[in-house]
C-alpha cells in the first residue's frame, strides 16, 4: 500500500492499485478499516456530467456508492435514463444519489423525476439508513449563475438555506450535499450556514462536488470533507481524479 498526498488539501490519503477489465486504477482512500468489527466501503464521485461512460471501468468496487449531482448537463430525460442504466451495471449493493444544479425539473417534479432512477435512491432532504449508517442528502445551493432563469435547488443565501439546512438530522453520520461548505474545498463558493449547520452536528464524513476545482480531501478535526468532482474545470472529465473511498464501521459490531 502506497501513501500519496493529495495535491489539493495535502491530506494523505492510501493509495492501491487495483486491475478491473485490464486497466490500472489508483484508489484514493481517506482511511483503511482495523481487523475490529464490520466496515462498509463507500465510493464518493460527482459532477459527471453526462461523461459517465469514461469513469466506469475506473469506479472501484465497494458496499455503497455515493453520487453528489450533476449527473446531466441539462436533466433531459434520456441522459437520466442512461445514467441509471450504467448505475446498474456496477457492483455496489447499495447506490445513494442526489440532484445537482444541473439537474433541470428535479426540484419541481422531483417524484416523477424519482421514477427514471430505478437503480439507486435518490434522496432530496430526506435520509436512509444502511447496517445502521445514517445518510442525509439534500440539493441545495446558493450558485444563481443564469441570467434570465434561477438553476434547479437554488436558495438565497442566508435565512433561506439556514432554513434548508435546519432539515439536517443531528445524529446523520454521513451528509451528502451539492455544494461544498464555506472554507472546505469550495473554491470561494461555498455556503456559510452550511458550515455552521455542519459544525453544529459533526457527522464522520461530508460528500459534496458542485466547485470542480475543489477536488479532494480536508479535515476539521472531527468532519472529514470530501469533494468528489470528476470534471475539471469545464473541459471534460479528469483521467487523474480517481473516486474517493472511505471506510465506516457498522454501530455495534
Amino acid at each position: 500500500m502506497r501513501r500519496i498526498i493529495n495535491a489539493f488539501t495535502n491530506i494523505s490519503l492510501f493509495g492501491r492499485e487495483e486491475t478491473k477489465s485490464g486497466d490500472v486504477l489508483l484508489e484514493n482512500a481517506v482511511n483503511s478499516p482495523d481487523e475490529t468489527g464490520i466496515w462498509l466501503k463507500f465510493v464518493v464521485i460527482s459532477d459527471t456530467h453526462e461523461e459517465m461512460a469514461k469513469i466506469m471501468n475506473r469506479i472501484p468496487d465497494g458496499d455503497v456508492l455515493i453520487h453528489c449531482g450533476d449527473f446531466t448537463n441539462h436533466g433531459d430525460e434520456e441522459r437520466v435514463r442512461e445514467f441509471n442504466d450504467q448505475l446498474a451495471q456496477l457492483p455496489h449493493r447499495r447506490k445513494v444519489v442526489i440532484a445537482g444544479n444541473h439537474e433541470n425539473g428535479f426540484d419541481a417534479q422531483f417524484y416523477e423525476k424519482t421514477k427514471l432512477l430505478t437503480a439507486c435512491e435518490l434522496l432530496n432532504d430526506t435520509s436512509i439508513e444502511i447496517e445502521g449508517i445514517k445518510l442525509y442528502g439534500s440539493s441545495w445551493h446558493t450558485m444563481n449563475y443564469r441570467l434570465f432563469s434561477t438553476p434547479p435547488f437554488y436558495c438565497e443565501p442566508g435565512e433561506e438555506t439556514r432554513e434548508k439546512w435546519a432539515k439536517i438530522p443531528d445524529n446523520v453520520d454521513i451528509l451528502i450535499t451539492h455544494q461544498p461548505p464555506k472554507g472546505f474545498l469550495d473554491g470561494r463558493y461555498g455556503d456559510i450556514e452550511l458550515l455552521k449547520a455542519v459544525e453544529a452536528r459533526n457527522p464522520k464524513f461530508h460528500c459534496f462536488g458542485h466547485v470542480h476545482g475543489g477536488y479532494g480531501v480536508a479535515s476539521n478535526e472531527k468532519t472529514t470533507f470530501i469533494n468528489a468532482a470528476q470534471f475539471e474545470g469545464f473541459w471534460g472529465i479528469s483521467s487523474t481524479r480517481p473516486p474517493i473511498v472511505f471506510y465506516f464501521k457498522v454501530p455495534g459490531s
